[in-house]
């Protein structure tokens, strides 16, 4: 409540302060805008009233004369003497408390218990609980002192029961909910929860759609509006993506212009990844200013700025691209702050960065910096704004990051040619918050168990280097086509040196105790029984340009790798292996994707030494669908046992698609597929032969079922063998469940 009384140009001679307990008086006088001496009138008296109302301190305030004395009289807010949240189970206390301004020993203000009460209702709206609600309970207590209760109540997950689209015509509904993150409720997505309303969601998925757009020639797209309602009969939210697409562009020229005093233009034409005649593609342009001004910046231009200018040409709708470089503004990077990271250390997001405190301030390599701690999938969000620094020249860079969970448990189950398989993991891909890998998994079959602990430091020792360990034990069952036990332990270390962005050399080291037993008496002279050691170190070579490793669509990827054991140990040999796939969109408005896979490797002894069978090639249904596992290759001729190969290739080209009838919400996509390859050559020890070496192609056809499951990739495949040789085994149907490279 506010009491004033008016005056009419009276003069103070003197300020009295009464109702303070904790509070100085002094403290008051200074917020009163009336000193003794002065002339004052009402407006006085209510800025006055206003000033002390804002310090928080109080409750009530007024100011009244007496004669000529000013009389302030004031209520003084309680102290918190406690703060409890009660009724919260599926949100941790610690959690909660974060949120709250309220604390123990501070001030109690209505403003403070408001929002409060907003940022809780908001954080379980944003965890999908919309019908949360909070309530706090003020409890005075002696000396001006009060416990603070806030009453949760959390109500259960609001989900989607449906999501639509106004204004599309290139795309259809189908197509667009594949792009976006929010999903109707369906039996698939109960444990993905990509179906719980999130309003917050809503934002990012405006910006996949007009990323989706943009990189789909619809350089004018944009998100009308975003509806949602409520449906109190099915307990559904509705929502409604209101688009306008506008024309589909391709490019036309593409120019660069320079403003910049003695920089060759033309020497930055080969980072451009934008070609006329193509469709036009917003992330190609990103590509190419990133690149440039990566470029630029080693060179010493690191106030050099790329923008682009696209000149639309609206009679064969076609935009002109012209690289515009000029001097920036001469900014520098004050400090670098980072907000919300409650798990991940500072240095885990600092190192992200390709700028640090100090240095000329590029906003291309900002965001790029922020595209980068995207992807690392730490943060459920990452926004990086800047705010002016201590001197006109100077900026602070923030880093408003919001913690996800990294940790996983799975447990999977299926059918192999190992039998009924099962496996359980735990991956935490952000170990200690410190940005570290770490897999533990045990997998069970009939015939097969497997043991295996992996640890990965993106950043060892603080350099941009990988560097990991890795710890494995196999314990195979002799069966109809592996004709022994088989026992291996080993471990391994492993280094990762980044030379592009794109291209990656890889090294490693691995020892490997391994064991044979049970060998059957025909083919115990291809497999001994007896205890060999491999002792090798290898060295690969990975270019990635894949627009997802998750989902891809277009890009390339090729893994080039060999292997030398006899450092130490029994055996001596080389091996080369390699992998080679190109993704296209072949209809971009249906989501149909193809691609094409070769793969081929060799085997050979070093100094003299045959290769024992044990580590040849053994390949089956996963290089050729229609196959059985070992089902093709070089035979013992009187035992029909498999024996492998020396040398293998295998291609596959295969079309990826929509189901049709089906949403895009449950994952689930249909594939048609050929499969050729082969497998052949061996060196036979003493006492062994004849074999038998088809030495011919093997090729197959089919179809797939693929889910993309919320604990990875599962596939089912249906073959026919085209070709096959006499004495191979076929396998029709495969199914395989597969974590994403």
């Amino acid at each position: 409540m506010v009491a004033s009384t008016a005056a009419e140009a009276a003069v103070v001679s003197s300020i009295v302060v009464t109702g303070n307990t904790r509070v100085d008086a002094e403290t008051v006088r200074n917020y009163v805008l009336i000193q003794p001496g002065q002339s004052f009138g009402g407006a006085e008296i209510d800025e006055s009233v206003k000033a002390l109302y804002g310090t928080g301190l109080f409750a009530d305030v007024s100011i009244t004369t007496s004669g000529s004395r000013l009389v302030v009289n004031v209520v003084e807010n309680p102290i918190v003497n406690s703060v409890v949240i009660r009724g919260n189970k599926k949100v941790k206390n610690d959690v909660l408390v974060q949120l709250l301004q309220t604390e123990p020993r501070g001030v109690l203000t209505d403003a403070k218990l408001q929002g409060d009460v907003q940022r809780i209702t908001d954080y379980y709206a944003s965890q999908g609980r919309g019908e949360a609600t909070v309530e706090s309970i003020v409890t005075p207590l002696g000396d001006n002192r009060a416990d603070v209760v806030f009453v949760v109540s959390e109500g259960s997950r609001t989900a989607i029961g449906r999501v639509s689209f106004v204004g599309n015509n290139a795309f259809s509904d189908s197509r667009l909910s594949s792009v976006v993150e929010s999903k109707r409720r369906s039996v698939l997505t109960l444990l993905s929860r990509k179906d719980i309303f999130n309003e917050a969601k809503l934002a990012q998925d405006q910006e996949e759609l007009r990323r989706f757009y943009m990189n789909h020639g619809y350089a004018d797209f944009r998100v009308i509006s975003v509806d949602w309602e409520f449906n109190e009969a099915n307990d559904r939210y509705t929502v409604v993506f209101t688009v306008e697409e506008g024309p589909k562009y391709k490019f036309a020229s593409i120019d660069i212009d320079s403003t910049i005093p003695g920089l060759d233009a033309n020497s930055l034409r080969r980072f451009i990844t934008t070609k006329p005649g193509r469709v036009f593609n917003s992330s190609e342009i990103e590509r190419t200013i990133e690149a440039m001004s990566i470029e630029l910046s080693r060179n010493g231009y690191s106030f050099a700025q790329v923008r682009p200018r696209g000149d639309r040409n609206y009679s064969d709708n076609t935009v002109s691209v012209t690289y515009l470089i000029d001097e920036g503004p001469r900014v520098y990077i004050e400090r670098i702050e980072i907000v919300g990271n409650t798990k991940t250390r500072d240095y885990v997001i600092r190192r992200e960065f390709d700028v640090a405190e100090g240095d000329p301030y590029n906003r291309v390599l900002i965001d790029r910096a922020e595209r980068k701690l995207r992807d690392l999938q730490f943060f459920k969000t990452v926004n990086i704004t800047t705010e002016p620094g201590t001197a006109p020249d100077k900026v602070i860079v923030v880093v408003q990051v919001e913690e996800e969970s990294t940790g996983e448990f799975s447990v999977g189950a299926g059918i192999s040619t190992e039998g009924i398989v099962a496996e359980l993991s735990l991956d935490e891909r952000n170990f200690l918050g410190r940005g570290q890998h770490l897999r533990i998994s045990v997998g069970f079959g009939q015939n097969e168990q497997t043991y295996n602990i992996s640890f990965t430091d993106p950043y060892f020792l603080g350099q941009n280097l990988s560097a990991g360990v890795d710890a494995f034990k196999i314990v195979q069952k002799q069966t109809s086509y592996r004709p022994y036990d088989f026992d291996a332990i080993g471990g391994g270390v492993r280094f990762g040196l980044p030379i592009t962005d794109r291209l990656t050399l890889n090294t490693n080291y691995k020892y490997t105790n391994q064991e044979i037993s049970n060998s059957r008496k025909a083919t115990r002279m291809y497999f001994p029984e007896g205890t060999t050691i491999v002792s090798s170190a290898g060295y690969g070579f990975v270019y990635n340009t894949l627009d997802s490793n998750v989902d891809p669509h277009e890009g390339v990827y090729v893994n080039l790798r060999q292997q030398f054991a006899g450092l130490g140990g029994d055996v001596k040999y080389m091996k080369s292996e390699g992998e080679g796939r190109i993704y296209a969109e072949l209809l971009p408005d249906a989501d149909v994707v193809g691609f094409l896979k070769v793969v081929g490797g060799n085997i050979t002894g070093l100094g003299g030494e045959r290769v024992n069978t044990i580590d040849n090639f053994f390949k089956g249904g996963e290089t050729i669908r229609g196959f059985a596992n070992y089902g093709y290759g070089v035979v013992d001729g009187p035992t029909d046992t498999p024996l492998g190969g020396k040398n293998y290739w295998g291609a596959t080209a295969e079309v990826d698609f929509p189901l049709p009838g089906i949403s895009p919400d449950f994952g689930l996509r249909g594939a048609m597929f050929a499969d050729a390859g082969n497998l052949w050559g061996v060196d036979v020890p003493p006492g062994g032969g004849p074999v038998i070496d088809p030495n011919i192609i093997r090729s197959s056809v089919g179809g797939s079922v693929i889910w993309a499951s919320p604990i990875g990739i599962l596939r089912a495949d249906a073959a026919y063998a085209l070709t096959k040789a006499k004495t191979d085994e076929l396998q029709w149907f495969r199914f395989s469940a597969g974590r994403t490279f």
